[in-house]
């Protein structure tokens, strides 16, 4: 990989990390926001802070190289629910920062994919 694009890829990741920790936050604490949108869905508070603390882990785990691969696939699956979420309750536009999400986090990960934990190696990959 050029140095251009490595930089471009930790640039997107360190941003989604951000995004996910904040988003994470708000949604594991109660925001109001996040409680409406959820109720507004017709998801329980205890499915609100599970998603809430899988983001913060997994905005965590992005900034690890050796977990950004894993990390960025497991969010993407976060992304896909919350597109769906978003385009069965709200207007279609709503789901536009879930889509790019899902966008980045699928170039995260296909750019990461094959940094995998040493441990994890010896069972993924034979």
């Amino acid at each position: 990989m050029s140095k251009t694009r490595n930089y471009i890829t930790w640039a997107l990741t360190i941003l989604l990390a951000i995004a996910f920790l904040g988003a994470g936050y708000a949604k594991a604490t109660g925001q109001e926001a996040m409680v409406q949108s959820f109720y507004a869905f017709g998801l329980p508070d205890w499915f609100r802070i599970t998603i809430g603390v899988i983001e913060i882990i997994g905005g965590a785990l992005l900034v690890i190289p050796a977990l950004t691969g894993m990390s960025s696939f497991g969010l993407s699956i976060i992304m896909i629910g919350a597109i769906l979420s978003h385009t069965l309750h709200d207007p279609i536009t709503a789901a536009i920062p879930a889509f790019v999400f899902f966008i980045i986090l699928t170039y995260i990960y296909l750019t990461r994919r094959d940094v995998i934990p040493k441990a994890l190696q010896k069972y993924l990959m034979g």
